[in-house]
C-alpha cells in the first residue's frame, strides 16, 4: 500500500513532537531532595552562599567589641627587664644591665624622657607631656596617649567576655611623677603605660608594706586566690599587649602595663621591622 506523502509528513511531525514532550518531562522528574536532618548533616557540608551584605554583617559580628585593636603579646625583652632580682652571677648581671638599658631606651623613644633614665636626645618631651586623662569603667585615670586606645579595647572586651563575673573596679592608679623602683629600674607608671586596679583587693604580696601584710596574702593560696579580680580580666588584658605583674616574682596582682608595640595597636597597622638585639 502506498501512503500519501502528505500523510507521511504529518506522522513524522507528530512523532517528533511526542518525543520532545516525553524527553522534557523525563528531564524534569528529578528525585526529590532528601530532608535535612541531624543525621544527614556533617562538618564537611557546604555552607549556603550569602549575599555580600550579609557576609559583611557576619564578619563585623564575629569581630565583636575591641575589634579596632590588633591582638598582640607583650614584648619579651621588656618583660625580661623585670627580672633584675634574679640575676646572680656576673654574667647574668651584665646581661641584665644590657636588657635594662635597651628597655629604657625603647620606652624613652616611644613614651618620653624621664629624668635620670635614658637620653633626652631620644625624646625631648617627658612622659607626662604625652599623657591625657581618660576613663576606665567610668573611673578617671591619666595614661599615655599612645596606649589609651588599647585600654579602651580592653574595656570593651571585658564588658563582653567577662560579663558573667560580678567585678567592677573601684580604684585606679595610672601615671606617676616619682619612680618607686630601685636597682636601676624605672617603673612603667612614670611612662603612663601602667595601671593599678584596686590595690586593697588585688595586693602585691611580695612587695613592701602595707601590701605584704594584706589578709589576702596569708595562708597557702595561689596567686589567683589572693586577688578579687577574675582571671578572665587578666587574660583579656594580655590579649592586647598588656603584661600582668602577677606573673612576676613580686606577684603584683593589681598591676598591668602595656609592653606591646604601640605602633601595632590599631587593627591593620603594618608589621614592625625586625628588632636587632
Amino acid at each position: 500500500m502506498t501512503l500519501d506523502p502528505k500523510l507521511v509528513v504529518l506522522l513524522l511531525v507528530l512523532a517528533g513532537a511526542l518525543g520532545s514532550y516525553l524527553g522534557c518531562s523525563a528531564g524534569q522528574r528529578r528525585p526529590a531532595p532528601a530532608p535535612v536532618t541531624s543525621s544527614t548533616m556533617s562538618s564537611e557540608s557546604p555552607r549556603v552562599s550569602q549575599s555580600p551584605d550579609s557576609h559583611a554583617t557576619e564578619t563585623a559580628a564575629a569581630a565583636g567589641p575591641g575589634s579596632q585593636c590588633s591582638e598582640q603579646a607583650a614584648q619579651e625583652f621588656l618583660q625580661r627587664a623585670h627580672l633584675n632580682q634574679t640575676a646572680k652571677t656576673r654574667t647574668e648581671q651584665a646581661e641584665m644591665r644590657k636588657t635594662l638599658a635597651a628597655a629604657i631606651d625603647y620606652r624613652t623613644t616611644q613614651y618620653g624622657h624621664f629624668e635620670g633614665f635614658g637620653e633626652r636626645r631620644h625624646n625631648s618631651k617627658s612622659p607626662a607631656q604625652h599623657c591625657q586623662s581618660t576613663t576606665f569603667f567610668g573611673l578617671p585615670v591619666v595614661m599615655h596617649e599612645k596606649v589609651i586606645p588599647a585600654l579602651k579595647c580592653v574595656e570593651e572586651r571585658l564588658k563582653y567576655d567577662c560579663a558573667a563575673f560580678d567585678y567592677k573596679p573601684r580604684n585606679l592608679s595610672g601615671l606617676r611623677h616619682k619612680n618607686t623602683y630601685v636597682n636601676g629600674e624605672v617603673s612603667n607608671h612614670v611612662y603612663g603605660i601602667a595601671l593599678d586596679i584596686d590595690p586593697l583587693k588585688n595586693p602585691c604580696c611580695k612587695c613592701l608594706e602595707p601590701w605584704s601584710s594584706s589578709e589576702r596574702c596569708r595562708g597557702n593560696k595561689t596567686v589567683w586566690q589572693r586577688m578579687a579580680m577574675p582571671e578572665c580580666w587578666v587574660r583579656t588584658f594580655e590579649r592586647f599587649g598588656f603584661y600582668w605583674l602577677g606573673h612576676d616574682v613580686l606577684e603584683d596582682t593589681m598591676h598591668f602595663e602595656f609592653l606591646g608595640d604601640p605602633d601595632r595597636i590599631a587593627r591593620g597597622s603594618a608589621e614592625p621591622p625586625t628588632r636587632a638585639d
